[in-house]
């Protein structure tokens, strides 16, 4: 069994096993970078958006069923497959079918740590 150790919270100081914050400053810190951020709606991932990705991952796994093509790692199976945009509308990319990929989420969070 591996045991975490105790680490100071950022903000209180108290002893926590989480990685930075207590459960209480890490509730209110998680609220207020929901808060600046926007919901997926006000960032543009409205209704428009969850059809094109819900139709591409739909076409993906009738093509290759539960595989995710891999980003940064081989090809591999995988049941949380999600839409993903090729080139992301923060760098001018769109909404439209061309522009989505099918990735997991381990492989959609990858992409986006790495860009």
């Amino acid at each position: 069994m591996v045991t975490r150790r105790q680490r100071p919270c950022l903000d209180c100081g108290t002893l926590t096993r989480n990685p930075s914050r207590c459960d209480v400053h890490q509730a209110a810190w998680q609220a207020r970078q929901n808060q600046q951020r926007g919901s997926a709606t006000q960032r543009g991932y409205g209704s428009a958006w969850r059809r094109t990705a819900a139709a591409a991952v739909s076409a993906h796994r009738a093509e290759y069923g539960d595989w995710c093509p891999g980003w940064g790692v081989l090809p591999h199976h995988a049941t949380d497959l999600t839409g993903d945009h090729k080139v992301a509308k923060v760098n001018g990319g769109s909404d439209e079918p061309a522009n989505v990929q099918v990735l997991c989420r381990a492989c959609n969070s990858r992409k986006h740590a790495n860009r």
